[in-house]
């Protein structure tokens, strides 16, 4: 009933999934990951204890094949699962059952695994595979990148229902106090992995976090129109301290990771305030 991609990027500390399928709320069942531990993909008649199982016995330094096979020991429905697993580190192993709906396959490379039941035909794994072999960018950009090139190969040969993605890096969640960097679902869409997509984007706006090295330092001109748009757009008094207006403004429209306090400004953010302010 799925098509999904586990992968890691050791560079960027990040691991993540990446899934689409003919079925409802798919992001509620399949997708698991854990902050420099990996993730875990469990799909076909899944058994859902196998994300958190997983990702303990990752923590615990198995591989993602003794992974595999400590989680389908003694699993009465083994040749009904599908299972992907992917470590920090980049070792990724994936089981597709005997007995789980044509077209079914599992596909490794390094640093992912592709797994995939009731496709279109046999072209959708190596197409998902290739598909993020060829993106280039984050992590999250080449998971999406991965599921648009599973869907043009045919995908889920029932159709289109939902589709989700989530990446974890440890302190990059909200705030810096978890590690669920980015956790986006599409519940039921016609075209899900292309909201998918849309969401992402909005994502990167509101909790990107600036570089040092791309934050703008602010002179009198630009600080002089920060203060008229600011008052343009009904979010600064006449006599109010700039930067306070402006922490609060941000505040408002959820661009509070942005914020790089007193004299130094987020890039985005000043372009997001000239697009808003009358002209």
């Amino acid at each position: 009933m799925t098509f999904s991609i586990v992968a890691a990027d050791p560079d960027a500390g990040e691991v993540g999934v990446a899934t689409e399928s003919r079925f409802l709320a798919v992001g509620a069942v399949v997708p698991w990951a854990r902050g420099n531990v990996g993730a875990v993909a469990t799909q076909s008649f899944a058994d859902a204890t196998f994300g958190p199982r997983g990702l303990d016995l990752l923590a615990e330094g198995l591989t993602p094949t003794v992974v595999l096979d400590r989680l389908l020991q003694g699993d009465e429905k083994r040749e009904l699962r599908q299972v992907g697993v992917v470590d920090a580190s980049g070792g990724a192993a994936s089981f597709t059952g005997n007995g789980c709906f044509e077209h079914a396959a599992s596909l490794t490379g390094q640093g992912y695994a592709c797994q995939g039941n009731i496709l279109a035909s046999a072209d959708v794994v190596p197409a998902i595979a290739s598909g993020f072999e060829d993106a280039t960018g984050p992590l999250a950009e080449r998971l999406v990148e991965a599921l648009r090139a599973g869907q043009r190969a045919g995908g889920d040969r029932r159709g289109q229902e939902a589709a989700a993605l989530l990446v974890a890096k440890l302190g990059a969640g909200y705030g810096g106090t978890n590690d669920r960097y980015i956790d986006l679902r599409v519940d039921h869409h016609d075209e899900p992995i292309e909201e998918l997509a849309a969401l992402l984007a909005w994502h990167r706006l509101y909790f990107g976090r600036p570089r040092e090295e791309d934050l703008i330092a602010v002179d009198s001109d630009l600080e002089a129109e920060l203060r008229r748009m600011l008052v343009d757009l009904g979010r600064l008094q006449p006599q109010q301290d700039l930067w306070a207006g402006l922490e609060e403004y941000m505040g408002w429209e959820n661009l509070e990771e942005r914020w790089a306090g007193p004299g130094r400004l987020d890039p985005r953010v000043l372009e997001y305030l000239r697009r808003r302010a009358p002209a």
